[in-house]
């Protein structure tokens, strides 16, 4: 029986054969007991290994079938389709923080809450039980059965990439078998494999497409127009003939303790892929100014050469960040477009003026939106321009500091309805009498005539600026 201890091919049943040999070498047994006894536990540990055996080929016939899927290059979403298929158990994959990315065989909006009550528990610290297995299941990489609700329980296992675990693959059912627990370990080996290639390409693609420096290049002037056409060609990127430049921002406050916020993949690197998944193949870098932005060069024309409606895939793009990582307040710069490549440098700054003078906290912010204000931001200096803001204004704002009147936001609506009194007095809910009063008032107070062109136009201007830097309250 040593021998049969150091060749434990099916652990139950060589178990069993050890227990049952012990349990006969007891010499208080007699001959009779011992004949009678040894039939039935032979039979017993016959058929354990009978049933281990039709799990390991349960699970081998699973794991060749899902290998066969994994080698056509799905994605991890199609890999639980066929995992689903195959043994008909509902699963559930979660990011790394256990936000809900994917469910099959279960309805939406209990997957959902499943995964909401989980990050609970791992938020709370709630749940003792399924709390120490969680953090098993974090902290070791260990799978884990919990208690998801009075009717499912969960197996959990953990997606490791590179030694870091990525997201989580969960079987839902009533309860699971023994070879429920070696089929989700080889899925979530199988998807690990698959995230880790995926993950070496996406790495070698950006070796050469952000990391190269081509992009920050451009934005720096470095280099002329025919030595960034050529070298943009052997990385596989077309630039076109038009050109718009998106910078994307991120809280820099999320980023806590240089976390990875997307669990497994960069900001970056989620952000290169939705562009790929899309077949364009376009510069991107991390701003040079703040890590935490993402400056994109966008050739315009292409996105009409195939089709694709420029404005509407950049609200998709940010759609698509904000439903996958809500926790994150995505904001986006664009700047104007140029045909030339020598501008670059200019939208690039565009851009970030966009990103920074979001006064209105829009979600995407054309600098063509600004109007003269975005040309004015673009040319001067921050306290030059407040200079220009104080030298127009100051004097009504005083005013209105020190008779808590709204004479300065009563300016702001009559030069834009275009001095119309009636349309400005319906703006701020004033009569036209009232109104009048008011921008007689003005004109006295900054001593100037607010119906001329040229000062009116100075005077709007200012107010824009002010509300863009943040030093007047306005709309």
């Amino acid at each position: 029986m040593n021998i049969l201890q150091n060749k434990v091919y099916y652990p139950k049943a060589m178990e069993m054969f050890v227990q049952m040999s012990s349990h006969f070498g007891n010499y208080d047994f007699t001959e009779k007991e011992f004949e009678s006894g040894l039939p039935q536990m032979l039979l017993n540990c016959l058929d354990t290994v009978l049933t281990e055996k039709n799990n390991l080929q349960d699970a081998m016939d699973f794991n060749n079938q899902a290998i066969g899927q994994f080698l056509n290059g799905i994605e991890e979403t199609r890999l639980a389709d066929v995992c689903y298929q195959l043994t008909n158990i509902p699963i559930i994959l979660e990011d790394l923080g256990f936000n809900y990315l994917y469910s099959i065989g279960l309805d939406p909006e209990l997957a959902r809450q499943y995964s909401r009550n989980l990050k609970r528990i791992v938020k709370n610290n709630l749940d003792g039980d399924n709390h120490i297995k969680l953090t098993e299941l974090i902290e070791k990489q260990q799978i884990v059965e919990l208690v998801q609700s009075d009717k499912h329980k969960r197996l959990i296992a953990p997606m490791v990439s590179r030694g870091k675990i990525v997201g989580y693959c969960s079987f839902i059912n009533t309860s699971f078998s023994a070879v429920d627990w070696l089929k989700i370990k080889q899925m979530c080996l199988i998807g690990s494999v698959s995230n880790y290639n995926k993950e070496t390409i996406l790495e070698t693609e950006l070796k050469l497409n952000i990391k190269g420096g081509l992009l920050e290049d451009m934005i720096h002037n470095r280099l002329n127009p025919v030595v960034l056409f050529k070298r943009a060609r052997y990385i596989g990127v077309d630039l076109g003939k038009e050109y718009q430049f998106l910078v994307l921002k991120g809280d820099p406050n999320f980023y806590l303790n240089g976390n990875d916020p997307i669990g497994g993949m960069n900001l970056i690197e989620v952000f290169s892929r939705y562009f790929m998944n899309s077949n364009l193949n376009i510069l991107i870098s991390e701003d040079s100014q703040n890590t935490q932005n993402i400056a994109a060069l966008m050739p315009v024309d292409l996105f009409s050469k195939y089709s694709i409606n420029f404005d509407e895939f950049i609200r998709k793009l940010l759609c698509f960040l904000k439903e996958k990582y809500p926790n994150i307040p995505f904001e986006i710069g664009m700047s104007s477009r140029s045909k030339s490549l020598e501008d670059i440098p200019i939208l690039y700054n565009e851009a970030l003026i966009s990103l920074n003078m979001n006064y209105q906290q829009k979600e995407i912010t054309y600098f063509d939106d600004l109007g003269a204000v975005g040309i004015l931001f673009r040319a001067g200096k921050m306290d030059d321009i407040r200079h220009f803001c104080n030298k127009m204004l100051s004097k009504l704002i005083e005013y209105d500091r020190g008779k808590e009147s709204e004479l300065t936001k009563t300016l702001y609506y009559y030069i834009k309805s275009g001095q119309n009194i009636y349309k400005a007095a319906k703006m701020m809910n004033l009569s036209n009498g009232g109104l009048r009063y008011r921008v007689q008032k003005i004109c006295e107070i900054l001593d100037v005539d607010i119906n001329d062109l040229n000062t009116s136009c100075q005077l709007f201007l200012a107010l824009q600026a002010g509300i863009i830097l943040g030093d007047l309250k306005i709309e």
